[in-house]
């Protein structure tokens, strides 16, 4: 999470007229995937203040390519500005920092240190604050937790009925889908139960899917399941959406006839059609 809102440096030239550009702001260039530009600046920075500290880790997390010594690094800077002497441990740079120190120990080591990242993603979830980025901790847990290879389905139960309890504490709009697509996956896999399934994912669903192609998995299995509990009201209505929202997947045929068999009309009048040219 970027320490400040892009969308105010957007907007910024808007207020300033006709001023003159000023130099590239790292952040924008971070955010634009232009890591060693943006470490460059940030390590040439004059000011050493705890965003720019955050700037240096952050990107050398992200610099190719990849080294165990600058992820040792990032994670030194990391620690100074998660320490409780820098800053209160609700502190908005020292929570993110102690996430990026999550991420580093379960996507960026080689191997994968899934202790070390369930214990720091544990220690976010626990402070129940409204920060998103301690909020996706919850769901870097469950996802790390309820996937671990062997556990027998009657712990992956338990654990899967914990996290679920969670799920009123979250407010993060990214968090709640996310969080509820990892749940609603472990139900799936495991067999815990299609209500149980269907119930997370229509949260997922509620809360706002923005990739399309997850959004047309999502709403294809919501519709799945819903049929096979017995749920045709459900069913027909996430059955007609795919077909709206999606006028070119080549689904298209099975779901009409999925519709055909609940009784629906599947007459041309009554259903999108997948014409040439709408995207």
């Amino acid at each position: 999470m970027h320490p400040r809102s892009l969308l105010a440096l957007a907007l910024a030239p808007l207020a300033l007229g006709a001023a003159a550009p000023s130099a590239p702001d790292p952040w924008e260039q971070a955010s634009l995937g232009l890591f060693k530009d943006a470490h460059n600046a940030f390590a040439t920075a004059t000011a050493a203040d705890r965003e720019t500290r955050f700037g240096q880790a952050v990107t050398l997390i992200n610099l190719q390519p990849k080294t165990e010594a600058n992820l040792d690094r990032a994670a030194e800077i990391l620690r100074s500005l998660a320490a409780p002497s820098a800053a209160p441990a609700t502190d908005d740079l020292a929570l993110s920092a102690r996430y990026f120190l999550g991420r580093i120990a379960q996507v960026h080591r080689r191997p994968p240190n899934l202790a070390e990242a369930k214990r720091i993603y544990r220690e976010l979830a626990e402070l129940d604050t409204r920060h998103p980025l301690a909020q996706r901790a919850v769901v870097h847990l469950a996802l790390i937790e309820l996937f671990e290879p062997g556990l027998p389905v009657a712990t992956v139960r338990e654990l899967h009925e914990s996290f679920a309890r969670r799920a009123d504490r979250l407010t993060d709009p990214a968090a709640i889908r996310d969080f509820n697509l990892v749940l609603g996956d472990a139900a799936i896999r495991f067999e815990l139960g299609d209500a149980i399934a269907l119930r997370h994912l229509a949260a997922a669903d509620q809360a706002g899917i923005a990739r399309s192609t997850t959004q047309a998995d999502t709403l294809l299995r919501i519709a799945e399941l819903a049929r096979r509990i017995g749920d045709s009201g459900t069913a027909t209505a996430y059955y007609r959406r795919f077909l709206d929202e999606n006028r070119r997947d080549p689904r298209r045929l099975t779901v009409m006839d999925r519709l055909a068999a609940l009784g629906a009309d599947v007459s041309a009048k009554s259903l999108p059609t997948s014409g040439h040219g709408e995207s």
